[in-house]
């Protein structure tokens, strides 16, 4: 009789403390960090690269670009087709983009664009804007004429980061004098770019 209820007492003794252990172990576990699907992380890998491309046009004498939440959003938009595979990794689309954004934003005369994709995820935003700076056309939009700019991130399913950063040259619109003759239209190409059309 005494034998059954001390087994009786440690079985109640075991089932509890493993209870208060497991709820313990519930509260106390440290919270994950962002996954890299969230965006709150995408958000702050935007902010991270666009700091450290002004770090550059800084350290190079060159005006620093104004953040500008329009251009991110198309942006943003451009990495996620490329990221769900809605589009092509490139800069399929561009002029669209730069149509768009000339809908809503006054006196746009200019416009580049960068893209990258990595499986990376290590000092993400260094490497990518690393790797924009040891490519020629990159770099030039980089040190580009523009005055504005927005970067937009996605991850994919599988893990892939899609970086787009398009800049804008931003110019209040001045009515030109009625004696000056049109100006030859212009094309804005994915590299920023200004050139006559050309026929082959």
């Amino acid at each position: 009789m005494l034998r059954l209820s001390c087994s009786r007492f440690c079985q109640i003794a075991f089932l509890v403390l493993a209870t208060f252990t497991r709820a313990t172990a519930q509260q106390t576990s440290p919270s994950e960090p962002d996954s890299i699907h969230s965006a709150a992380y995408r958000a702050s890998l935007e902010l991270q690269t666009f700091a450290l491309i002004n770090q550059y046009r800084e350290a190079n004498h060159l005006p620093t670009l104004q953040w500008n939440s329009m251009i991110a959003k198309v942006a943003r938009g451009h990495s996620a087709e490329m990221a769900t595979g809605e589009v092509d990794f490139g800069h399929d689309g561009f002029s669209d983009r730069v149509t768009k954004l000339k809908a809503v934003l006054v006196g746009v005369h200019g416009a580049g664009e960068n893209v990258l994709r990595t499986d990376n995820p290590v000092d993400v935003a260094k490497m990518a804007v690393e790797i924009w700076l040891h490519s020629p056309r990159h770099l030039a939009n980089i040190r580009g004429d523009f005055n504005y700019s927005g970067m937009g991130v996605w991850v994919s399913d599988k893990g892939v980061i899609y970086f787009t950063q398009m800049f804008l040259k931003l110019q209040p619109t001045v009515k030109p004098p009625e004696t000056e003759t049109a100006a030859e239209p212009t094309v804005i190409t994915p590299f920023g770019l200004l050139a006559p059309p050309r026929t082959r």
